[in-house]
């Protein structure tokens, strides 16, 4: 079993795969929806994170889904942060929970390159990251083709699982 002093140094960068379970994401500035610059530990805070890169795609309905799971988000210490390529048109529809929800602009597509939320040619497709509270990934997912992302169901099962994964509460499920 690795400590997570270990895990964390299986860091990523430009020159590596795509960020895989186990990784442990780099601490990068991001530009928010409103303008601000935040880095992404202080979105993170002290919840699991799942981030919704939307690689120039429209995700509304998985949007949708993951806000009308508000209630599982909160119980399972969760949050949502939406990366997205292009300004939204107007307010975004996720404002009625910002404790929840945030939203970063990517629109020169350097944090979806940085990350890994690329094809092999390096072009933004969408993605979802689910991480636990220090930021390493429990789970990637990666298609240009939006339909086989998983849905809010899925990805609250995700946040259920990293909560059980307490190290002075039982032994990891995954083997090394």
């Amino acid at each position: 079993m690795k400590s997570q002093a270990e895990t964390a140094g299986h860091l990523t960068n430009s020159s590596e795969p795509r960020p895989q379970r186990g990784t442990v994401l780099r601490d990068v500035e991001l530009t928010l929806a409103d303008g601000s610059l935040r880095m992404l530990s202080s979105l993170r805070r002290s919840t699991s994170l799942v981030m919704v890169f939307t690689g120039g795609r429209d995700l509304h309905a998985l949007f949708s889904d993951l806000e009308s799971k508000k209630s599982a988000l909160k119980e399972h210490n969760g949050g949502v942060l939406i990366m997205a390529t292009a300004r939204p048109a107007s307010d975004s529809q996720l404002a009625s929970s910002p404790e929840l929800f945030s939203e970063a602009i990517d629109d020169s597509n350097r944090v979806h390159k940085l990350l890994g939320a690329t094809d092999d040619a390096g072009n933004p497709i969408p993605s979802i990251y689910i991480t636990d509270r220090f930021g390493e990934i429990f789970s990637a997912f990666r298609n240009p083709d939006p339909r086989y992302l998983p849905k809010a169901e899925e990805v609250i099962r995700w946040l259920e699982f990293i909560e059980q994964q307490c190290e002075e509460c039982s032994p990891p499920e995954w083997q090394e």
